[in-house]
C-alpha cells in the first residue's frame, strides 16, 4: 500500500516550488528558453519604389530595439522580457502554458543592392515595427 501526501502538505510544497521557480525566473529568465535567441515574425512587401518590412515585436519599448541597415542586410536585435502578471512578491504563481517568445531576439533579412541606405525610415506602433527601405532604381 502506498502512502500519499496529505493534501495540505502537497499544497504547501507546490507553493514553495512555485516560489523557488519564480525566484529563478527573475534571476535569469533566459535560461528557460530552449534556444539562445528567438526570431520575431516578419512580413516583407515589395512596393513600386520601396520595400516595407513589418516586424512583430509586441511588448517592447521602441528605445530597446536595435535596427541596423547595411549594404545587403537588415538586422533587428533586442531583448523582450517575459510577460508576467502583476502580483505581490509573496503571491505564488504557477506557469501553466508559456508560448510567448522572450529573451534575446535577432532577425536578419537579405536586402537587394538597390536599397538607398541614406533614406531608410522606421516607426513602431501597436507592437509592430515598420521599416521602409527606398529603392534607388525602382523597376
Amino acid at each position: 500500500m502506498s502512502r500519499g501526501f496529505p493534501s495540505d502538505d502537497f499544497d504547501e510544497m507546490s507553493v514553495q516550488v512555485s516560489q523557488m521557480i519564480g525566484k529563478l525566473w527573475q534571476w535569469h529568465y533566459g535560461d528557460f528558453s530552449p534556444k539562445d535567441s528567438w526570431s520575431p515574425t516578419i512580413n516583407v512587401y515589395r512596393l513600386p519604389r520601396r520595400l516595407a518590412v513589418c516586424v512583430d515585436l509586441a511588448g517592447l519599448d521602441k528605445q530597446t530595439i536595435d535596427v541596423r541597415v547595411e549594404t545587403g542586410k537588415l538586422a533587428i536585435r533586442g531583448v523582450r522580457p517575459a510577460p508576467d502578471p502583476p502580483r505581490s512578491p509573496e503571491e505564488p504563481m504557477r506557469i501553466l502554458t508559456m508560448e510567448i517568445d522572450h529573451g534575446p531576439f535577432r532577425r536578419e533579412i537579405k536586402l537587394p543592392e538597390q536599397v538607398d541606405l541614406s533614406r531608410v525610415e522606421s516607426h513602431y506602433d501597436g507592437g509592430l515595427l515598420w521599416i521602409y527601405l527606398p529603392l534607388r532604381n525602382p523597376g
